[in-house]
């Protein structure tokens, strides 16, 4: 196994010191590729996409004329249900009547990352946590830097809408991000006004989370996914119990410790329950996870190009609206939501379906490059003399929209851009595919009448 946490200053390595051995200097070896974060399935901290290495700077000769932010929330504890599972897991390890010894033997002195139930469901911050990646922190930084970036764009002493579905750590990363843009001009109901839309499915297609409302997404079968080969678990479950008799561990259980690992490096910014796998089990497992999500969020759904047709065809609308005095449009919701939009939008569309019977090299769906913690879209529209132009940077790299890419910065003509946009989703009937209530909102609308309008769920831990 490797010693991940010893190596957080590396950048939660999973590859020894030897990477850098046949190199001059640190700065030749490519260690990316051996982030833990990239195999934990988008539950541990923000990390940055790959790339093609084309700079995210506004391209020469054009100016920023609109941007677009559609977000996840901050890093967080786990869900209630996935406490609920570790829970029963750390009684066995309290339970043990022996001494840990081999690769658990950690446990004789550790404590559970979770000391207040009340955090499960929220977002990391200094005050409930103790590593470095709180995500509020995250929001306020990230905040800044898009201001820094784009801040042309907003007038001063205008009134900044922010969107937010109701979940209470939603709306939290809204509203530390906001705090990061605004600085000390930060001013509830004079400078930022926020719009908390609600997750419920009576909003119908008025929705940051539209999924909600889609009857028949519900329908849907994910046993695709469950064909991959999980025995891998079996050599884990076995290594780990060996040393310890007695020690009732499953496969089920040492699959959540993965999840384990991702979290406590939430809270505490390392996590010694990582150090129990080896490079090949990390990429195993992120595969597994990969398949999940594809086939249950990504296009392998056949609703969620249909659900993600609502947020990607009200984008193209705000890219055709010259009228509108904001140009400054921030969404945040979940992680189900962004990958969602992506299937709409299919610039992380694998070619084909992922297999299930091997790991694919390269691997065209890495779910946590997709949607970490803090995922981030942005949709840039661009003023290139007298043309308009769209570009997309998902997490930090610019991503080029297929066979649109011949504008500056590898940007799309907005007409091109919406063609491409009626080639993917020109078919879609929202309300009529996905069986939506009659009585439901049957378009999204909150960007346009939020002035007139109150939206102001209530919020929840969700």
């Amino acid at each position: 196994m490797v010693s991940v946490s010893k190596l957080l200053n590396n950048g939660l390595l999973l590859a020894g010191q030897s990477v850098f051995q046949d190199v001059a200097t640190p700065q030749q070896a490519s260690v990316q590729q051996y982030n833990i974060v990239n195999s934990l399935g988008g539950s541990a901290p923000y990390i940055q996409r790959n790339g093609y290495g084309i700079s995210t700077d506004i391209p020469a000769g054009c100016e920023i004329a609109q941007i677009q932010l559609y977000s996840r929330h901050g890093e967080r504890y786990p869900s209630k249900s996935n406490g609920k599972s570790l829970e029963a897991i750390y009684a066995k390890f309290e339970n043990y009547k022996g001494t840990f010894k081999g690769d658990l033997a950690f446990l004789n002195d550790y404590t559970y990352f979770v000391t207040d139930k009340n955090n499960y469901e929220k977002e990391t911050s200094p005050k409930n946590s103790e590593g470095t990646y709180a995500g509020t922190t995250n929001a306020l930084r990230h905040g800044a830097a898009f201001r820094a970036k784009y801040g042309s764009l907003y007038k001063e002493n205008s009134t900044l809408p922010v969107f937010s579905s109701n979940s209470g750590r939603c709306y939290q990363t809204s509203r530390y991000f906001a705090r990061g843009f605004l600085g000390d001009d930060f001013k509830e109901g004079k400078t930022v006004k926020f719009n908390i839309i609600s997750e419920d499915a009576d909003v119908g297609a008025n929705s940051l989370t539209p999924r909600s409302a889609c009857s028949k997404n519900k329908e849907r079968s994910s046993s695709t996914a469950k064909k991959y080969n999980t025995t891998y678990l079996n050599a884990i479950t076995e290594r780990l119990v060996k040393p310890n008799p007695g020690l009732n561990l499953t496969t089920s259980d040492v699959n959540n410790l993965f999840s384990w690992c991702a979290y406590e490096i939430n809270v505490r910014g390392s996590s010694p329950f990582c150090d129990l796998f080896t490079n090949e089990e990390f990429i195993k497992y992120s595969y597994g996870n990969d398949l999940s999500n594809y086939y249950s969020n990504g296009a392998g759904n056949n609703y969620t190009r249909i659900i993600g047709s609502v947020i990607l065809n009200s984008s193209l609308e705000l890219l055709k609206d010259t009228k509108n005095s904001n140009q400054v449009w921030l969404s945040f919701a979940h992680d189900t939501d962004l990958e969602i939009f992506h299937s709409a939008l299919g610039l992380l569309e694998p070619a084909e379906d992922l297999p299930t019977s091997y790991i694919p090299f390269p691997n065209p769906y890495v779910h946590s490059s997709i949607v970490p913690q803090g995922a981030r879209i942005y949709t840039e529209k661009l003023q290139c003399g007298n043309d308009a132009y769209v570009r997309y940077i998902i997490n930090d790299a610019v991503v080029p929209i297929p066979k649109c890419a011949t504008g500056p910065g590898f940007s799309c003509k907005l007409d091109d851009f919406e063609n491409f946009v009626k080639e993917r989703i020109g078919d879609v009937d929202f309300v009529k595919q996905c069986g939506v209530n009659s009585t439901y909102p049957s378009e999204l609308t909150f960007y346009w009448d939020y002035k007139n309008v109150t939206y102001n769920a209530p919020l929840g831990d969700f």
